[in-house]
């Protein structure tokens, strides 16, 4: 399957995290173990922290390719009803492949140390 492009990642971006009212951190990326079954590194709750996260995984230019090894953690977004909206793994600070079986493209992030100083806030150092 070719890498979808990334207005198409970008509009569903926008479409989850406007509904995203919570992030969680989990150990792991994407692997075959069920994201209950992981173990939590990380939770965010607070409003603007959901909106500084938003950024820092969402701004960067998207690679049209995935790279081979399956993430060391994966950030998944949860509506109001706390059910699962979408998943992104993290490689490294510097990299996020949202829905990576879907897309097939990694973003590489515009502010990876931003989002190294954001996770080790929230408990979740990588």
């Amino acid at each position: 399957m070719p890498a979808t492009g990334g207005t198409a990642i970008r509009a569903w971006l926008d479409d989850v995290w406007g509904r995203a009212e919570a992030a969680v951190l989990l150990a792991g990326g994407d692997t075959d173990v069920p994201l209950t079954e992981r173990p939590v590194c990380g939770e965010v709750y607070d409003a603007d922290a959901l909106a500084e996260l938003r950024a820092l995984t969402t701004g960067g230019v998207f690679a049209d390719d995935i790279c081979r090894c399956l993430g060391g953690m994966t950030l998944v977004l949860l509506d109001a009803g706390g059910e699962f909206i979408a998943r992104g793994s993290l490689h490294g600070p510097e990299t996020v492949a949202w829905e990576r079986a879907r897309f097939r493209n990694n973003l590489d992030l515009t502010d990876p140390d931003g989002l190294r100083r954001f996770l080790e806030r929230v408990g979740a150092p990588y």
